[in-house]
């Protein structure tokens, strides 16, 4: 259950960004109302180059019952408004299931090159995948602090290496200094039968005016197994 709510998270959630940019996020991960972990999410971007990595780690009751970690860069390119993946690398551990990939973006379509994704699921199809993003790409771009005019206008195709999903986010409502986007992540193709009965995950994402940018200060996921929340620290 709790690799699924970290699998959402690495998959959760293009809009421009300065020609300099550095972030630094911290998110407490909560399940059914207890805290389970916490995440990272860094990135750079100047010169026409863009990086990023976030990290899970758990924490409290669930660290001393299992310890279960995530771990997942990326590495591209942004012209303009357009970011482009070059190179994704993630490393999963839950105590039962492992995985560690890498897999390339440059040069269409997108490839795994090197790891297991640990599934017994047939891969997805990429032929059709020229200009997906990997989720990390996603993850950055959506969480990211951003002006207000830029919120809730994604809606792309993902692929890690093994699975294609498709993730939107739009329908804003706005209420004095918060806009709340609502989401959904659909899974399309490369998941187990099991996975497939829960095709359709809605989220929301709640962004907060500080400093003239508006910063997500929360993510809320519905799960088969209750909510999973995101609370910036």
């Amino acid at each position: 259950m709790i690799r699924k709510c970290l699998g959402l998270v690495l998959w959760m959630l293009a809009a421009p960004v300065a020609s300099q940019e550095k972030t630094a996020i911290l998110y407490d991960v909560h399940l059914i109302g207890a805290k389970i972990g916490e995440v990272t999410i860094a990135g750079n971007q100047a010169n026409g180059r863009y990086a990023a990595r976030s990290q899970f780690r758990t924490t409290g009751v669930v660290k001393a019952l299992k310890r279960m970690h995530g771990d997942v860069s990326v590495k591209g390119r942004v012209a303009g408004i357009s970011h482009t993946p070059g190179q994704y690398s993630e490393t999963i551990n839950d105590g039962k299931r492992f995985t560690d990939v890498k897999v390339r973006f440059e040069g269409k379509p997108p490839k795994l090159i090197s790891g297991d994704p640990d599934s017994r699921a047939a891969p997805a199809e990429t032929n059709g995948l020229s200009n997906a993003l990997d989720p990390l790409t996603a993850l950055y771009l959506i969480l990211r602090d951003q002006p207000r005019k830029e919120l809730c206008q994604f809606r792309r195709e993902i692929y890690d290496g093994h699975r294609h999903a498709r993730l939107s986010l739009g329908s804003p409502r706005e209420k004095q200094k918060r806009v709340t986007c609502a989401g959904e992540y659909r899974r399309i193709a490369g998941y187990s039968s099991s996975e497939k009965k829960e095709r359709r995950i809605p989220f929301t994402v709640l962004y907060e005016a500080k400093a003239g940018e508006m910063l997500a200060t929360r993510v809320d996921i519905q799960t088969k197994y209750g909510k999973a929340v995101l609370l910036r620290r």
